[in-house]
């Protein structure tokens, strides 16, 4: 599965795909794949370089 942070609350949370709207705050937003793809972090749950990050940093 994978791990998806929304960009309007940032709630994070784990479905195969993402919502309609968010589950935490109910808006239709865009979701961000924060899943951990390398081996700092262990290739399982949630990459915490990724889903720390503000939006505007996630733009650049």
């Amino acid at each position: 599965m994978t791990w998806w942070k929304c960009s309007n609350c940032g709630y994070i949370f784990e479905g195969d795909e993402v919502p309609d709207q968010c589950p935490n705050c109910g808006e239709k937003c865009t979701f961000y794949d924060v899943s951990c793809y390398t081996p700092e972090c262990g290739f399982c749950g949630i990459d915490p370089k990724i889903a720390g990050r503000r939006q505007e940093e996630s733009r650049l």
